[in-house]
């Protein structure tokens, strides 16, 4: 007795594991099985033929089989569950079947069978006992095909008839494919598209008599059966699709405070001003870290910067250094950030790794990774933000004719104040309505017996920068175009010839730190070469100042010409050549070929042996000072002042016979 192989048809709901990964059916239709995994929920597509292939190699195993009492043979599917009363049938046949195996030798045999019935329907109380061409049926069904082959029934329900002609079911089809296009189209542009290519064929007449066209309803709910994952794909794109088609997920717990910290930024609906001009500077944003289990603001950072490394650093920052304050914060265990390149950037993973925090990027645009930060800037934004004058609001619809930008008041710092004091004396206080407890209460309470770990001002500002790889020159390394210099680095400088890890601050760059290479943990200070220039500078007034320096020497250049500065150079090296020559033949002159030694010599002898020959002379006639060399002010007909009306020392011939 051979027993086959139980396959199963997907349907909606059903879970399999393929490849050691749990999945869960979410949709089937047109031939197509679209499925999710259980855990982040990311979408994939099989055909139907693929997915029964995927069991008969054994990579899919459905889970929750009991569930699903189908049988697939050789591939071809039927119908997928029992009703009550297949189910009933199912098991009175099965009794039938088992107990003539167990009471007949014979269980086949239609005498046996007709003398056996009656009793055994007697017993189990069924007043429809079956035929004994029918019980025999059943034995043979179980002895071949096993239990399993009842609960498949063989026939389906239900029409199975085209409702239309062939020609009317293909333009279907093909209007349907029309639909989807990333333009709007309804039921009634499909029915024009049927109606249309009916036209082009002659197959349409004026009363619809010569072939039946369906209506809009029948056109609606043949769409209704498009996957919605599909149509919002090609309507919104991928990542609408995939926000739709995922579950919001399981709930996030954490065990204690600082467990679990989701952080992220958000863009602040509200104007702000300068405090000088009270001119119109733009909208801030706000870099905000929470705590999952009590939900308490574990960290702030309010700039006009947009997400970035340095708004991240500036949060963390302030996370670290809370408790030293009075405030909740601390070193966390997990931090999810923003899958955004303003987290995802080596600063930030270089703290979380000197403090062995776990970095857990969210996934790419989904909130469920991070609900309770997101939770917490709608909280803000409909409490706060948007009661204070000068709010944008959440759109321009609900703007509608306010004018943000003339009641715009509020300074940055006005504002940080304003958002500090409604976190520490409304948030924290009101109960959650979640936990149903006060967030700085519940903080209190389970922070009383181990006191969260903190950093010191000092100690958070020198970790919480970015890194840069440098190579030391002189003493100092250089860092966006500034140079920055120290004693310790130069003595470094004689044994270590690699590259050092500076770390800078993008808010102020008066100094950095430079990490030693040989002691880890030891920071060396260098300070700006220009401290005047670099006191309060942030990175971003640097840069734009540079853009400035670069722009005003385009200026100069398309005054002066482009190769001003090198034609100079140029004339310079010529003007050093003619004088280099016009000095050499009018020393040849003076020598009379003899050269500068043997010139020397007979100049000494004739010392020894005459008077002095004045400076003044040799300028006159040559043009040389007692050098040898081309005077400036001759080369101007002007003599050598210096040596005119001098006589010149007994030795000084001696220096032209130096080389």
């Amino acid at each position: 007795m051979s027993q086959l192989r139980t396959f199963f048809q997907a349907m909606p709901g059903m879970r399999f594991d393929m490849r050691g990964a749990a999945f869960e059916v979410a949709y089937v239709g047109f031939g197509v099985v679209r499925y999710a995994a259980v855990c982040g929920g990311k979408q994939y597509r099989v055909t139907q033929d693929r997915f029964i292939e995927l069991q008969m190699e054994g990579e899919l195993t459905v889970l929750n089989a009991d569930l699903w009492r189908q049988q697939v043979n050789a591939g071809s599917p039927t119908l997928a569950t029992l009703s009550e009363d297949e189910f009933k049938a199912a098991v009175r046949q099965l009794k039938y079947a088992k107990a003539a195996l167990i009471a007949l030798p014979h269980p086949n045999s239609i005498r046996l069978l007709t003398e056996w019935i009656p009793g055994f329907a007697q017993s189990i109380q069924d007043n429809r006992a079956p035929a004994a061409r029918t019980v025999s049926g059943w034995v043979k069904k179980l002895a071949e095909e096993g239990r399993d082959a009842f609960m498949a029934p063989t026939s389906r329900r239900g029409n199975r008839s085209l409702r239309f002609s062939p020609e009317v079911e293909v333009l279907l089809l093909a209007a349907v494919d029309s639909f989807l296009v990333e333009e709007h189209r309804d039921s009634r542009d499909v029915l024009a598209y049927i109606v249309g290519n009916l036209a082009e064929q002659s197959l349409l007449t004026r009363d619809g008599s010569k072939v039946k066209i369906p209506s809009e309803r029948t056109i609606r709910r043949k769409l209704a059966a498009i996957d919605p994952f599909l149509l919002i794909r090609i309507k919104k794109g991928h990542i609408a699709a995939e926000q739709a088609a995922r579950a919001a997920g399981k709930m996030i717990t954490s065990s204690r405070p600082l467990f679990i910290v989701q952080i992220d930024t958000h863009y602040l609906d509200i104007f702000v001003v300068d405090p000088g001009t009270m001119e119109v500077l733009g909208t801030p944003y706000l870099v905000c870290a929470i705590d999952v289990r009590t939900r308490c603001v574990v960290g702030v950072f309010i700039s006009m910067f947009p997400p970035s490394a340095t708004t991240t650093l500036g949060a963390l920052k302030d996370m670290l250094t809370r408790p030293n304050r009075g405030l909740p914060g601390g070193i966390c265990v997990v931090l999810i950030p923003d899958n955004g390149v303003d987290f995802k950037n080596s600063g930030v993973v270089r703290v979380c790794s000197k403090l062995g925090i776990n970095f857990q990027p969210a996934e790419v645009r989904d909130p469920n990774d991070k609900p309770h930060v997101e939770s917490f800037f709608r909280t803000l934004t409909l409490f706060l933000v948007q009661k204070i004058k000068g709010t944008t609001f959440s759109n321009p619809a609900a703007r509608g004719d306010y004018p943000s930008e003339k009641r715009a008041f509020a300074t940055l710092d006005q504002l940080s104040g304003y958002i500090n004091y409604w976190i520490e004396n409304e948030y924290h206080v009101r109960p959650h309505g979640m936990t149903g407890r006060a967030p700085i209460r519940m903080w209190d309470e389970e922070t009383a017996r181990a006191k969260p770990m903190a950093l010191l001002e000092v100690e958070a500002d020198a970790i919480s920068r970015r890194p840069k790889r440098c190579k030391i020159g002189k003493g100092r390394v250089r860092v966006h175009h500034e140079y920055y210099y120290s004693h310790a680095l130069k003595t470094l400088e004689q044994t270590y010839d690699g590259l050092v890890t500076v770390l800078y601050d993008e808010l102020d760059m008066e100094h950095v730190y430079v990490e030693h290479p040989y002691e880890k943990g030891v920071l060396i200070q260098t300070d700006s070469i220009n401290p005047e220039y670099t006191h309060g500078l942030t990175l971003w007034q640097h840069e734009e100042a540079r853009k400035l320096k670069a722009k005003m020497t385009q200026q100069d250049i398309a005054a002066l010409g482009k190769y001003a500065d090198v034609l100079a150079r140029y004339q310079l090296l010529q003007a050093i050549q003619k004088d280099s020559q016009l000095a050499k033949r009018k020393l040849a002159k003076l020598t009379r070929g003899k050269g500068r030694e043997q010139e020397a010599q007979s100049s000494a002898k004739l010392i020894e042996d005459g008077p002095l020959i004045p400076p003044s002379l040799l300028v006159q006639q040559f043009g040389v000072n007692s050098l040898g060399m081309t005077s400036p002010n001759t080369m101007q007909g002007v003599p050598d002042q210096p040596f005119v009306g001098q006589d010149l020392p007994a030795d000084s011939f001696g220096v032209l016979g130096e080389d």
